[in-house]
């Protein structure tokens, strides 16, 4: 009995030794060095802020319309007898150039009655101051006026028979061609001048107050740079700012800047035709803001904050917004010479936190 409760406890006593063993060894070992853990302050991108004169560059776009856009109508009727090879739709005609023909045969007699009734009264006249009868004397003094005038009608009747553009012109559209019959009044041609061209350009109100529009005193005009792609290559015009349109757009609250082309048609002063109906984009020189700094939209926190590094850390910074493009924003008050301004844009921006700028 003694034996075999012996044997029961060696298995024991030894799992007993071995742990105490392993203790002893766990208990003497010598600590692990502990290694001290370092934050890297993240890379950020930076401005170094300089003040100054800010140009402000104002985009818009328009069409470009023709000055003068006028309904032709005939002052006479009758038959279309001749129509000069010019008269098409979309022709490009020159002040003068006679382009429709009515048959004058109407106003041709109509002339000769005239010149021979100016003759009878003149001969009448003649035959009472003869007699001295002096109210018959104004009688036909009147009577000659009557046919002076009556003449004088006959005479721009026959001349309104032949039709011609009254200035440089596109033809827009024709109403009437060979051979049909107009009655006087009737509408034959739509005319867009070609002397000069217009662009509205539409401008918030918020742009207003730095555009500058009109002649200035030594009379030059504001520029404007026009832009229009034919294909992959770009063509651009310069044009003049005349007027700010007194009115406002009720559907979209714009205003229009209206700047004007002289000679669009003419390639010896422009690299290509400003067409009429052609969409323009423009780049407008505004007033420059003085004391200002242009920086990076994304630069900007909320409506007016930014970030600046000040001894190595992020510091948030109120600033002045005078204008807001795409692209940009001008800041006025806020910023000063030699402000490191923070370009990037982290998952975390808070003041005080560690950075370093990237190089």
């Amino acid at each position: 009995m003694q034996k075999a409760i012996l044997r029961r406890s060696i298995p024991v006593l030894v799992l007993a030794g071995c742990i105490a063993v392993a203790f002893l060894m766990v208990a003497s070992r010598s600590e692990l060095p502990q290694r001290d853990t370092v934050a890297i302050p993240p890379l950020v991108e930076v401005l170094t802020v300089e003040p100054g004169s800010v140009t402000v560059t104002i985009v818009s776009r328009g069409t470009v319309r023709a000055k003068h856009d006028i309904e032709l109508v005939s002052e006479v009727s009758g038959r279309v007898i001749e129509v000069a090879p010019e008269f098409v739709e979309g022709g490009a005609v020159l002040q003068g150039l006679p382009l429709l023909r009515i048959d004058p045969i109407d106003y041709e007699v109509a002339l000769s009655v005239a010149k021979a009734g100016l003759a009878s009264a003149e001969l009448s006249l003649a035959e009472v101051q003869v007699v001295l009868m002096r109210a018959a004397i104004d009688e036909g003094k009147a009577q000659v006026q009557a046919s002076k005038d009556r003449l004088r009608q006959a005479e721009v009747d026959l001349q309104n028979t032949t039709i011609a553009a009254p200035f440089d012109a596109i033809i827009d559209s024709k109403r009437v061609d060979l051979g049909q019959y107009v009655q006087a009044g009737t509408a034959i041609m739509r005319l867009l001048s070609t002397g000069s061209v217009e662009i509205r350009l539409p401008v918030l109100a918020s742009d207003i107050g730095f555009l500058s529009y009109g002649k200035s005193a030594d009379g030059s005009w504001p520029k404007a740079l026009l832009t229009a792609n034919f294909g992959n290559i770009d063509t651009q015009w310069i044009a003049r700012l005349v007027r700010l349109e007194q009115r406002v757009d009720e559907e979209t609250r714009v205003f229009y800047l209206v700047a004007e082309v002289d000679s669009p048609y003419d390639t010896s002063r422009h690299p290509n035709p400003l067409t009429v109906g052609l969409f323009v984009e423009a780049d407008i020189e505004g007033k420059p803001i003085p004391n200002a700094v242009a920086i990076p939209r994304s630069a900007l926190y909320g409506d007016n904050t930014v970030f600046v590094i000040e001894q190595g850390s992020l510091r948030r910074q109120h600033v002045a917004v005078l204008r807001r493009t795409q692209d940009s924003i001008i800041v006025g008050d806020g910023l000063s010479a030699g402000d490191q301004l923070v370009l990037s844009r982290l998952d975390t921006m808070v003041d005080g936190m560690p950075v370093d700028v990237a190089q």
